[in-house]
This record gives structure tokens, C-alpha cells and sequence, in this order.
């Protein structure tokens, strides 16, 4: 009886110190990104700008941008090109370990992150879901959804590298935006 508590306390433990480990990952990813210039223009990758693009596209403007579109951070230390390629949602796991969602669904968003020069950070707590009424979600609770392939943290990825994954929000609906923060500040967003 005594070494299924201890293995119970010990497991629940190491379980705690992975959360822990996960929020002070994020927090020193969040602090080592590169000083950014003013945001440029959106640029448009393969696809052309959709019909509904912004139309200060070309003024600067990289808010409420379409699924394809790709947002361009010119940072001191590099540039990085993020691309939400698409989102879907789901009103249950999506995986037989997933969690059910508190809110009502999960919003998946797909998301290519390209290092065009220099070095940059890739995190999916550097995205945020902003509902239409201001209230604002983090990716953590969707981490606990299994849908998707989850985009993995990374620091010092230089000029060549990919990451692709997603980013997952419980959330009551579909109404808000996909923010990217870049600097603790908003750096661009997509609308699904």
C-alpha cells in the first residue's frame, strides 16, 4: 500500500513539474525574442491575396487577415514569416486522452512559421485567441484537447527552418481573431 502511494505522489509530482517546466520554457522563449521594427506589410505567399483580404494590405495592415495569408516580423535579429494555413474547430476531444472542452469547442488553428534570415523564436504561446467581446484565451488548455500536431518551442532557429503545428483555444464559438504576439504586443491576426 505504501509504494502505490509513494508511485502516486511521485507521478503526480512529475506531472506538476512538467507544467512548471512548460510556463518557465515559454516565459524565457518570450523574453529572448528579437527587438522588432515596425510590422511591414502583409506579405502573400504562393497564394494571391483573397477576395476578402484587408484593404490596407498594402498600407501596413496585418489585422484580421484570412487563413493563407502570411504575416512578415522584421526582428534585430532575423525575420520570420508566419502563415496560419487554416482553421477548424471541434466540440469534443480529438483524441480518446483529450480533455472535453469547458467553453464549448476547440478552435484548431494550422500555422507554418518560416526563419527567412537571421535567427528567430517559434512558441504557440506567442498566439492568442481574442473573442469578439475583448475576453482573451491562451493556448494551454487546448494543449489537453489531442487535436492537432502540436508546434513544438523553439529558440535560435535560424534562416531556413520550418515549424508547422497547431495551435488549439477552448473557446465558446468562432467569433474573435487569432492574435500573434510579437514583444507582448499584437503583431498581426487572422479571422477564421
Amino acid at each position: 500500500m505504501a509504494v502505490a502511494i509513494t508511485a502516486a505522489v511521485l507521478t503526480l509530482l512529475s506531472c506538476a513539474g512538467g507544467i512548471v517546466a512548460v510556463v518557465i520554457g515559454a516565459n524565457r522563449a518570450a523574453h529572448k525574442v528579437t527587438e522588432a521594427r515596425p510590422t511591414p506589410g502583409v506579405t502573400w505567399g504562393a497564394a494571391q491575396p483573397s477576395a476578402n483580404a484587408p484593404s490596407s494590405t498594402a498600407s501596413g495592415d496585418t489585422r484580421n487577415m484570412s487563413p493563407g495569408d502570411t504575416l512578415v516580423i522584421d526582428g534585430d535579429g532575423g525575420t520570420i514569416e508566419i502563415t496560419v494555413t487554416k482553421f477548424s474547430t471541434a466540440t469534443k476531444p480529438c483524441a480518446p486522452y483529450g480533455l472535453k472542452p469547458d467553453e464549448g469547442m476547440y478552435v484548431i488553428a494550422d500555422v507554418t512559421l518560416t526563419v527567412t534570415k537571421g535567427t528567430a523564436s517559434a512558441n504557440p504561446l506567442f498566439f492568442e485567441w481574442v473573442a469578439a467581446d475583448g475576453t482573451e484565451a491562451n493556448a494551454i488548455a487546448g494543449a489537453f484537447s489531442g487535436c492537432g500536431k502540436p508546434m513544438p518551442p523553439a529558440d535560435d532557429l535560424t534562416a531556413g527552418t520550418k515549424r508547422t503545428g497547431s495551435v488549439v483555444f477552448d473557446v465558446p464559438d468562432t467569433s474573435g481573431v487569432l492574435e500573434y504576439q510579437h514583444r507582448f504586443e499584437t503583431a498581426g491576426s487572422w479571422k477564421p
